[in-house]
C-alpha cells in the first residue's frame, strides 16, 4: 500500500477532524480513500463502511444465595465508603473520587443519587449508655 503526503486548508482539516469525531471508528486514512475514490469514479457516491452494531450489555446471571449475601455485603460496604466520602468533602477535608456503583446496582428511578440511604436498625429491649461522670 502507497503512502501519500498532502497540505490541507485549516478550514477542510477542521471539517476532516470534526467528521472523524461524528464517525468513530474511521480513521483519516480512510476518510481520504474514500473520497478519493469518489472523486476519481466521477463523484458517484461510495458509501463508507457501516459501523458495527452496538451491542447491549448481557443482563448479570441469576446468583446463588450465597453469591446474594457477598453482593449485599459489598453494596453495603461501598455505600459506607461514599457517605464517609461525603462528609468529609462537606468537612471541607480532602476527599477521593466518587466511586462508581457496583455494575449490578440497579436505580429504582431516574435521577436516583448512587449512594441510598441505608436503613438503620436498633434492637429492641438494648440499653441505653449513659456517658461516664
Amino acid at each position: 500500500m502507497a503512502k501519500i503526503s498532502a497540505s490541507l486548508p485549516d478550514e477542510l482539516k477542521a471539517r476532516l477532524d470534526a467528521y472523524i469525531k461524528d464517525h468513530p471508528g474511521t480513521g483519516v486514512s480512510e476518510v481520504v480513500q474514500t473520497a478519493l475514490e469518489q472523486f476519481l469514479s466521477g463523484g458517484a457516491p461510495v458509501q463508507p463502511p457501516a459501523p458495527p452494531p452496538v451491542t447491549p450489555p448481557a443482563p448479570p446471571p441469576p446468583t446463588s444465595n450465597l453469591d446474594q449475601v457477598a453482593r449485599d455485603y459489598v453494596l453495603n460496604l461501598a455505600i459506607h465508603v461514599e457517605n464517609m466520602r461525603m462528609a468529609m468533602a462537606s468537612a471541607g477535608l480532602w476527599a477521593p473520587p466518587p466511586l462508581v456503583p457496583p455494575p449490578w446496582w440497579q436505580f429504582r428511578e431516574a435521577g436516583e443519587p448512587w449512594a441510598p440511604k441505608l436503613k438503620m436498625e436498633r434492637k429492641t429491649g438494648g440499653k441505653k449508655k449513659t456517658p461516664l461522670e
